[in-house]
Protein backbone atom coordinates (compact mmCIF):
# COMPACT_ATOMS: atom_id res chain seq x y z
CA UNK A 1 0.00 0.00 0.00
CA UNK A 2 1.35 3.25 -1.23
CA UNK A 3 1.96 6.07 1.83
CA UNK A 4 0.77 8.87 -0.71
CA UNK A 5 -1.89 11.06 -0.28
CA UNK A 6 -5.34 9.52 -0.93
CA UNK A 7 -7.01 9.54 -4.51
CA UNK A 8 -9.23 12.19 -5.12
CA UNK A 9 -12.37 12.24 -6.99
CA UNK A 10 -12.25 12.28 -11.00
CA UNK A 11 -12.09 14.91 -12.97
CA UNK A 12 -9.60 16.90 -14.57
CA UNK A 13 -6.03 15.87 -13.35
CA UNK A 14 -4.26 17.82 -10.68
CA UNK A 15 -0.79 19.47 -11.29
CA UNK A 16 2.13 17.82 -9.32
CA UNK A 17 3.65 21.06 -8.76
CA UNK A 18 -0.01 22.94 -7.66
CA UNK A 19 -0.86 20.20 -5.51
CA UNK A 20 2.27 19.80 -4.13
CA UNK A 21 2.59 23.72 -3.34
CA UNK A 22 -1.26 23.38 -1.81
CA UNK A 23 -0.43 21.29 0.22
CA UNK A 24 3.09 22.62 1.08
CA UNK A 25 1.49 25.60 1.78
CA UNK A 26 -1.28 24.39 4.29
CA UNK A 27 1.25 22.83 5.97
CA UNK A 28 3.53 25.91 6.42
CA UNK A 29 0.56 27.69 8.00
CA UNK A 30 -0.42 26.02 10.00
CA UNK A 31 2.66 24.62 11.48
CA UNK A 32 3.80 28.62 11.94
CA UNK A 33 -0.07 30.55 12.52
CA UNK A 34 -2.40 27.77 13.36
CA UNK A 35 -5.33 26.65 12.11
CA UNK A 36 -6.72 30.51 12.36
CA UNK A 37 -3.78 31.39 9.91
CA UNK A 38 -4.19 28.41 7.57
CA UNK A 39 -7.50 29.65 5.75
CA UNK A 40 -8.48 28.17 2.25
CA UNK A 41 -8.15 32.09 1.44
CA UNK A 42 -4.67 32.01 3.22
CA UNK A 43 -3.58 28.66 1.59
CA UNK A 44 -4.29 29.83 -2.03
CA UNK A 45 -2.64 33.27 -1.94
CA UNK A 46 0.64 31.32 -0.40
CA UNK A 47 0.36 28.53 -3.12
CA UNK A 48 -0.81 30.98 -5.88
CA UNK A 49 -3.24 28.01 -6.37
CA UNK A 50 -7.03 29.48 -6.74
CA UNK A 51 -8.99 29.06 -4.04
CA UNK A 52 -11.75 27.93 -6.61
CA UNK A 53 -9.25 25.38 -7.43
CA UNK A 54 -8.35 24.08 -4.30
CA UNK A 55 -11.84 23.49 -3.36
CA UNK A 56 -12.05 21.60 -6.37
CA UNK A 57 -9.27 19.25 -5.12
CA UNK A 58 -10.24 18.98 -1.23
CA UNK A 59 -13.79 19.25 -0.53
CA UNK A 60 -13.29 21.02 2.74
CA UNK A 61 -10.31 22.68 4.55
CA UNK A 62 -10.17 19.60 7.06
CA UNK A 63 -9.56 17.18 4.58
CA UNK A 64 -7.01 19.53 3.43
CA UNK A 65 -5.02 20.13 6.66
CA UNK A 66 -4.87 16.12 7.14
CA UNK A 67 -3.10 15.44 3.33
CA UNK A 68 -0.83 18.11 4.36
CA UNK A 69 -0.01 16.65 8.03
CA UNK A 70 0.41 12.96 5.98
CA UNK A 71 2.41 14.12 3.00
CA UNK A 72 4.76 15.86 6.05
CA UNK A 73 4.78 12.70 8.41
CA UNK A 74 5.05 10.72 5.12
CA UNK A 75 8.74 12.94 4.74
CA UNK A 76 9.91 13.12 8.31
CA UNK A 77 8.87 9.70 9.70
CA UNK A 78 10.13 7.26 6.96
CA UNK A 79 9.51 3.61 8.03
CA UNK A 80 12.25 1.35 6.51
CA UNK A 81 10.67 -2.00 4.56
CA UNK A 82 13.84 -3.62 4.07
CA UNK A 83 15.48 -3.88 7.75
CA UNK A 84 15.11 -5.74 9.91
CA UNK A 85 11.39 -5.15 11.02
CA UNK A 86 12.11 -4.51 15.15
CA UNK A 87 14.67 -2.45 13.98
CA UNK A 88 12.61 -0.54 11.79
CA UNK A 89 9.96 -0.02 13.96
CA UNK A 90 12.18 0.99 16.68
CA UNK A 91 14.22 3.74 14.96
CA UNK A 92 10.60 5.13 13.46
CA UNK A 93 8.93 5.05 17.40
CA UNK A 94 11.85 7.20 18.45
CA UNK A 95 11.38 9.26 15.36
CA UNK A 96 8.31 9.19 16.07
CA UNK A 97 9.29 11.12 19.45
CA UNK A 98 11.27 13.67 18.09
CA UNK A 99 8.80 15.05 15.65
CA UNK A 100 5.97 14.84 18.19
CA UNK A 101 8.38 17.52 20.37
CA UNK A 102 7.95 19.42 17.33
CA UNK A 103 5.69 21.78 14.39
CA UNK A 104 4.62 17.62 13.62
CA UNK A 105 2.70 17.18 17.65
CA UNK A 106 1.53 20.94 17.63
CA UNK A 107 -0.58 20.43 14.37
CA UNK A 108 -1.29 16.62 14.72
CA UNK A 109 -2.95 17.70 17.34
CA UNK A 110 -4.70 21.08 16.07
CA UNK A 111 -5.87 18.95 13.30
CA UNK A 112 -7.15 16.08 15.58
CA UNK A 113 -9.16 19.04 17.63
CA UNK A 114 -10.57 20.41 14.58
CA UNK A 115 -11.56 17.04 13.25
CA UNK A 116 -13.59 16.46 16.46
CA UNK A 117 -15.14 20.11 16.22
CA UNK A 118 -16.30 19.73 13.05
CA UNK A 119 -17.32 16.32 12.64
CA UNK A 120 -17.67 15.18 15.85
CA UNK A 121 -15.34 12.03 15.43
CA UNK A 122 -11.80 10.60 14.53
CA UNK A 123 -13.04 9.44 11.12
CA UNK A 124 -11.45 11.60 8.81
CA UNK A 125 -8.29 11.54 10.36
CA UNK A 126 -8.15 7.94 10.67
CA UNK A 127 -9.61 7.33 7.10
CA UNK A 128 -7.30 9.93 5.27
CA UNK A 129 -4.07 9.56 7.41
CA UNK A 130 -3.72 7.15 10.15
CA UNK A 131 -5.30 4.03 8.37
CA UNK A 132 -2.53 4.48 6.18
CA UNK A 133 0.36 4.89 8.35
CA UNK A 134 -0.91 2.23 10.04
CA UNK A 135 -1.02 -0.38 7.17
CA UNK A 136 2.70 0.13 6.65
CA UNK A 137 3.64 -0.44 10.45
CA UNK A 138 1.83 -3.68 10.48
CA UNK A 139 3.47 -4.67 7.08
CA UNK A 140 6.74 -4.58 8.77
CA UNK A 141 4.91 -6.08 11.73
CA UNK A 142 3.42 -9.25 10.02
CA UNK A 143 7.04 -9.85 8.36
CA UNK A 144 9.01 -9.56 11.46
CA UNK A 145 6.42 -12.11 12.98
CA UNK A 146 6.86 -14.18 9.58
CA UNK A 147 10.67 -14.15 9.90
CA UNK A 148 11.08 -14.57 13.43
CA UNK A 149 12.72 -11.35 14.62
CA UNK A 150 9.63 -10.06 16.43
CA UNK A 151 8.70 -13.15 18.89
CA UNK A 152 5.67 -10.87 20.42
CA UNK A 153 2.85 -13.53 19.43
CA UNK A 154 -0.48 -11.22 19.69
CA UNK A 155 -1.75 -9.73 16.84
CA UNK A 156 0.10 -7.06 14.89
CA UNK A 157 -2.86 -5.16 15.37
CA UNK A 158 -2.03 -5.07 19.09
CA UNK A 159 1.61 -4.73 18.90
CA UNK A 160 1.03 -1.69 16.92
CA UNK A 161 -1.40 0.09 19.19
CA UNK A 162 0.39 -0.93 22.27
CA UNK A 163 3.46 1.19 21.25
CA UNK A 164 2.48 4.25 18.39
CA UNK A 165 -0.95 4.84 21.40
CA UNK A 166 1.57 4.44 24.40
CA UNK A 167 3.65 7.24 22.89
CA UNK A 168 0.64 9.32 21.70
CA UNK A 169 -0.94 9.11 24.67
CA UNK A 170 1.72 10.02 26.82
CA UNK A 171 2.35 13.00 24.46
CA UNK A 172 -0.43 14.29 24.38
CA UNK A 173 -1.29 14.41 28.00
CA UNK A 174 1.61 15.49 28.78
CA UNK A 175 2.49 12.27 30.72
CA UNK A 176 6.46 12.07 32.31
CA UNK A 177 8.80 9.74 31.13
CA UNK A 178 8.26 9.83 27.48
CA UNK A 179 12.03 10.00 26.38
CA UNK A 180 13.86 7.84 23.92
CA UNK A 181 14.89 5.53 26.79
CA UNK A 182 11.00 4.90 27.37
CA UNK A 183 10.26 4.20 23.66
CA UNK A 184 13.43 1.80 23.12
CA UNK A 185 12.04 -0.03 26.22
CA UNK A 186 8.58 -0.10 24.78
CA UNK A 187 9.35 -1.61 21.72
CA UNK A 188 11.70 -3.92 22.38
CA UNK A 189 9.18 -5.36 25.26
CA UNK A 190 6.31 -4.94 22.84
CA UNK A 191 8.23 -6.70 19.71
CA UNK A 192 10.72 -9.19 21.11
CA UNK A 193 8.98 -10.78 24.55
CA UNK A 194 6.33 -13.51 24.19
CA UNK A 195 2.90 -13.08 25.69
CA UNK A 196 2.20 -14.67 29.23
Amino acid sequence: MSDSIPPRRPGRPRSEAATAAVLEAAWRLCATQGLRGATMQAIAAESGVSKMTVYKWWDSRLALLIDAFLQQATAVLPLSRTDPPAEAIEAHALRYLAALQGDLGRVQLAVLAECMAETGSSALFVERYLSIRRRLGLAVIRRGQREGGIRGDRPAEALYDQIYGTVFYRFQFGLQALNPAFVRALVRETLREPSV
